[in-house]
């Protein structure tokens, strides 16, 4: 983490000019009204908690009092900070001077080569002081800890993107010794950040190599839009030249659909024309995008129902999820996510989202990665005229970089906790295969993820809970949550002969091998634990029966559980007397008991039914 102490001064184009300016027509996809609120009178250095600085360029460096400059020592301005630190300095030590460093045990050693020092101009000797103004050529330092000197020699290092602010603030910095994306408040948007353009057809033949080296860290592809149309007419030349230049890319479609069966055609169009142009699942550093946006089309209006929108996004999806495109992500501007694509499904798979405001104003990303498409009007040597510019990410600090890849996805929370739990990627549910969805609905607060063998499911009062093999089969044939069983409350538990169970809020769901399942519900689940449970009636080998009158039945090894609607009536009658009650008529001459069984003693037994 960066220090208190350590301050980086990031200059941007954050003037009183730029923010009265008028600012060029922006594409339809990329509007977004905004109130920018006292931008202009912020408009000099605002510091953020993180200890990152932002000045506007009517600022001059003589202005700045004790802020910092990005290649100067903390706390002491004036001195320029190393080109390296040692490994040989420990983070506990104390810098002294521009090239020195005392360990706390009282060595003197120098900053970048870890060598000791023993010039007695310096270190003095038995008999006599060292000037202390001899380590800084009478100059005074403020001594700090060679950790801040290390976080500020890290960020000095960081390569910004040549990716330039918005109009409206929204600008670059660096953020736990990586590049980050903040708002014009210096609000974090994303670290681990990358500058990312996005392209099609419009911007002609670029000189992919000149967009490289001017700083393009990644590009999104436009493939095509609708549904029967040529793909674009630039797309195979841009991947090509990504894939020839290692530049990692995505891929989006813009989209037509006004009903879900268009939203499917124009799934097959994408994916017939990812595998024309050669582009595997494993191909895409970026997920394959569905831009979802205001159309116009002659003869046909968008939808404005969240609820069709939501069809559509699924039949696409599903289109894409068939053909094995596993990263997939939602597109579009804040004001329609507001408006007709308000939905809980879509917010949970939108990803990129444009906003050439101050600020980001959708506030649901459902993961850790994410993209802001911040301006529409950026310049890249290579390509001729304006360009989108994104800021992909992650928002919080993730081991080993992007989570955008096709085969890394982050399990956060609570369900983070119950994968690693169980023993992570080496566990029965294996490895995550999609990023996780969440429904934040008040009332309805849930999460899920899919894994290789399986998902875990969250909501606050259940907890997280993984279900796979024969018994999430059985919960997927009951409609998974939004059928009677509602959510898993506990992992599935073994038993003895190949029986295993997992409880629900509704009932229990058993299963023996991998092919046979029941599912024990409500009372009847309540009368086969008040009854001794599985040691002492086995497992289902029957679903619950009706018996009429209230009565219900289930079937299990060593005996029949018994309950009553409206009653606490929980009874079992097991072994030969189950026999005995079937041999005599049953339920329609006995009816059901009333009664668990006695021993009478000499060896005989009664249990008491109702007639």
């Amino acid at each position: 983490m960066v220090s208190p102490h350590h301050v980086v001064k990031i200059a941007t184009a954050l003037s009183a000019v730029a923010l009265t300016a008028s600012v060029a027509v922006a594409p339809a996809y990329a509007l977004q009204d905004i109130a920018i609120e006292d931008a202009v009178a912020q408009s000099g250095s605002v510091t953020a908690d993180n200890g990152v600085v932002m000045q506007s360029d009517d600022q001059s460096d003589d202005q700045t009092g004790d802020q910092q400059s990005q290649d100067s020592m903390p706390d002491n301005p004036n001195v320029k900070l190393p080109d390296n630190v040692s490994d040989e300095i420990s983070d506990d030590a104390t810098v002294v001077s521009e090239d020195l460093a005392v360990t706390p045990e009282g060595e003197v050693k120098n900053i970048e080569t870890g060598e000791i020092v023993t010039d007695p101009t310096l270190v003095g000797t038995k008999d006599q002081q060292p000037d202390p103004l001899a380590k800084t050529n009478g100059e005074s330092f403020i001594p700090v800890s060679a950790e801040d000197v290390k976080n500020a020699v890290a960020d000095a290092n960081v390569q910004l993107s040549k990716f330039e602010s918005n109009e409206y603030g929204a600008h670059w910095g660096t953020y736990n010794n990586s590049k980050a994306f903040f708002d014009y408040q210096n609000n974090l948007f994303v670290q681990q950040a990358k500058g990312v353009i996005d392209v099609s057809g419009w911007q002609g033949d670029i000189d992919w190599a000149k967009a490289k080296a001017d700083g393009v860290e990644g590009v999104i592809i436009r493939l095509g839009y609708g549904e029967g149309n040529n793909a674009d007419k630039k797309a195979q030349r841009n991947i090509s030249e990504c894939k020839r230049l290692g530049i990692p890319f995505g891929i989006y479609w813009y989209s037509y659909a006004d009903t879900p069966s268009i939203a499917k055609e124009e799934g097959t169009d994408v994916v017939a024309k990812l595998k024309q142009f050669g582009v595997n699942p494993s191909d895409l550093a970026y997920p394959v995008y569905y831009d979802l946006e205001k159309w116009t089309w002659e003869g046909h209006q968008p939808p404005t129902d969240p609820n069709v929108y939501n069809n559509i996004v699924n039949n696409w999806y599903s289109a894409l999820q068939s053909a094995g495109y596993k990263n997939l992500g939602v597109y579009s501007y804040t004001s329609y996510l507001q408006g007709p694509l308000k939905h809980a499904d879509i917010y949970a798979k939108t990803t990129w989202v444009a906003q050439y405001g101050a600020r980001m104003g959708f506030d649901s990303f459902p993961t850790n990665s994410r993209g802001w498409q911040y301006t529409s009007t950026g310049k890249v040597d290579g390509i001729s005229g304006n360009v989108d510019m994104n800021a992909f990410g992650n928002k919080e600090y993730v081991n080993g970089g992007s989570s955008n890849s096709a085969t890394s996805y982050e399990v956060k929370g609570n369900m983070g906790v119950e994968w690693r739990s169980i023993g992570a990627e080496k566990s029965v549910i294996g490895k995550p295969i999609a990023n996780e969805v969440c429904d934040w609905t008040q009332g309805r607060v849930n999460c899920y993820q899919n894994f290789e063998n399986g998902a875990i499911s969250w909501t606050p009062s259940t907890g997280a809970h993984y279900t796979t093999g024969a018994i999430r089969k059985e919960w997927a044939r009951r409609n998974y949550e939004h059928g009677v069983l509602g959510y898993p409350i506990e992992d599935e538990k073994k038993l003895s002969n190949d029986w295993k169970y997992q409880r629900f809020q509704n009932g229990d769901i058993w299963s023996r091998g991998t092919k046979e399942s029941r599912i024990v519900l409500y009372n009847l689940r309540d009368s086969f634990y008040k009854n001794g449970g599985y040691s002492s009636l086995g497992g289902p080998v029957a679903d619950e029966e009706s018996m009429g009158r209230g009565w219900w039945r289930q079937r299990f090894q060593y005996g029949d559980v018994w309950s009553k609607d409206g009653t606490n009536y929980r009874f079992v009658i097991k072994f030969d007397l189950r026999d005995s009650w079937n041999q005599h008529r049953g339920f329609s001459w006995l009816g059901a008991p009333v009664a668990n069984e006695e021993n009478m003693g000499n060896g005989y037994w009664r249990q008491r039914c109702e007639n």
